[in-house]
């Protein structure tokens, strides 16, 4: 079933229209016709079944058929360094197919990219959403760092920062921060800021890793 996002979802037997972006997805690129249903999603954890009724002034009139379901957020929080577009893209889908709650990006000392584009973060993330079957959005906060990203962490739950050569551990167990560095790594001094907050240094792998591989490998632990 194909699955849209809805700023809101209306209730059981009542109808909505989608947005426009929302509406021309559905409508133009995937084809739906009026009878058919789909699944849609608020983006705050609530997904429900809906029937397409037809188009009105070229948005998608839907009606809800059955109650709402509800999903609960998975409290894992990841910071993870700035770094190129296609690298950055790819974690972004990753962390949030493998249901990470809020992703701080950080401009560390050897980020080679830096500058604000959360609204193509968001994009991302919305997209990868509606391709997992997750109903809740990844928090995406703008750049800052780190200094910025460690004094506002959750007060609750392990905190662990990938280092290349670390002591293996078995993963942490949600809630719990991940923080990874950029192409290049964390230098010395933004490792050894992390460990005064309380992160546990851990290596995941034999070798060292892309940026994207290490945040998919960090999180696939995490079951």
């Amino acid at each position: 079933m194909r699955r849209f996002r809805a700023s809101l979802l209306p209730g059981e037997d009542r109808e909505l229209l989608l947005d426009e972006a929302a509406s021309h997805h559905l409508l133009r690129v995937s084809g739906i016709a009026p009878g058919e249903r789909v699944e849609l999603f608020d983006g705050a954890g609530g997904a429900a079944t809906a029937e397409l009724l037809g188009a009105q002034d070229g948005r998608a009139l839907l009606v809800q058929r059955g109650p709402d379901r509800q999903e609960a957020p998975r409290e894992i929080v990841l910071l993870v360094g700035l770094s190129k577009h296609a690298a950055f893209d790819t974690l972004l889908r990753m962390a949030t197919e493998l249901g990470v709650w809020r992703i701080q990006p950080f401009e560390a000392a050897r980020s080679v990219v830096r500058g604000e584009r959360v609204a193509r973060w968001e994009r991302i993330v919305e997209s990868a959403a509606a391709q997992c079957g997750r109903a809740d959005l990844p928090q995406v906060r703008a750049a800052c760092s780190l200094s910025e990203a460690l004094r506002d962490l959750p007060s609750q739950g392990e905190r662990r920062v990938l280092v290349p050569g670390g002591p293996l551990r078995p993963p942490p167990a949600p809630p719990c921060v991940l923080l990874v560095g950029p192409e290049g790594g964390l230098d010395p001094s933004e490792v050894q800021a992390a460990l005064s907050h309380g992160f546990l240094a851990e290596g995941i792998a034999r070798n060292v890793l892309r940026v994207d591989t290490a945040v998919a490998a960090a999180l696939g632990r995490l079951g």
